[in-house]
């Protein structure tokens, strides 16, 4: 299980968040190989469990140390492809209408064109302003 570290403020099981990549700051830090270099830019992560030891950190202060997985990602996809335990590469709704109130789930961050995922959870039918039959899904990425 990967081990990074994150501003203690937000430092709690069950918090996600997006690794953007390596700031300015990071280059010359002695801890950068053990934070942000276990990491994927552009990957969704969620702290599954958080260590005593705290570091100074030269973006956020304070950082904790923490233990990561990869998080699910909610998206949205079309109902007909939405089974459960289905596994298939990922494929973002084509869409540009940014400013649809479900943009975010038709275009999530987390995940890339061609990951490979599992349907883990479905849910609430979503609006379409294209009229797409779309629901609300989980998914994880998986390893191939």
């Amino acid at each position: 299980m990967p081990v990074t570290l994150i501003d203690k403020k937000v430092a709690k099981e069950g918090y996600t968040f997006i690794h953007y990549g390596t700031a300015e700051e990071c280059a010359e830090c002695r801890l950068s190989k053990a934070c942000v270099e276990n990491l994927e830019a552009g990957r969704r992560y969620r702290i599954v469990a958080v260590r005593e030891q705290i570091h100074t950190c030269a973006v956020c202060g304070e950082a904790a140390v923490v233990e990561v997985e990869e998080a699910e990602v909610e998206a949205g996809m079309e109902k007909r492809r939405a089974l459960i335990g289905a596994t298939l590469a990922f494929s973002p709704v084509k869409c540009d209408r940014l400013l649809c109130e479900n943009y975010i789930y038709c275009v999530p961050e987390g995940l890339r064109t061609g990951d490979h995922v599992v349907v883990s959870q479905t849910g609430k039918k979503l609006k379409c302003e294209r009229g797409l039959a779309l629901v609300k899904v989980a998914l994880q990425r998986v390893a191939r």
